[in-house]
């Protein structure tokens, strides 16, 4: 199903409308979550473990871009990153940064380690050559973490 979440204008609220379909996602693989309070953390969502929370930042884009390389006859979609304030992001920030790939409606969720080396991510849906690719509706990483927050009870 291909939402329409390109012809929410404001970015602000764009940004909640993806928290929200993150959320729904995430949720529908039975993953329990969480929503900080306020706008201070640097994250937007926890993935509850059990015995361990996953911070996740959640991008959305619509941006088209052109590829670099003629070879490259896929449409490639750009999500800078960069936290409220325009402040780079940390590797002690979060786990992983979900971005929603709001035309073709893909989820990319990849490892803050992997996210972070650059400025903005750039995905090329369907291209073997995306360093991206491999992270293409990967679920499947989030329990995997090794980097999550453990719980832990304070007296």
């Amino acid at each position: 199903m291909k939402s329409d979440g390109a012809k929410i204008r404001n970015p602000k609220q764009r940004g909640e409308w993806a928290e929200l379909r993150f959320m729904a996602k995430a949720a529908g693989y039975g993953f329990h979550l969480n929503k900080p309070f306020g706008e201070s953390a640097c994250y937007d969502v926890v993935v509850d473990l059990g015995n361990r929370f996953v911070r996740v930042q959640v991008k959305s884009t619509y941006c088209r871009v052109r590829s670099a390389h003629r070879s490259r006859s896929r449409t490639a979609f750009l999500a800078p990153l960069r936290s409220r304030k325009c402040k780079p992001y940390q590797l002690s920030d979060f786990e992983f940064l979900a971005v929603y790939v709001i035309p073709k409606d893909i989820w990319y969720i990849i490892p803050a380690a992997v996210a972070l080396r650059h400025r903005s991510v750039c995905m090329r849906p369907g291209d073997p050559r995306n360093p991206y690719e491999k992270y293409r509706e990967a679920w499947h990483l989030l329990p995997q973490t090794r980097s999550a927050r453990r719980l832990t009870t304070k007296d």
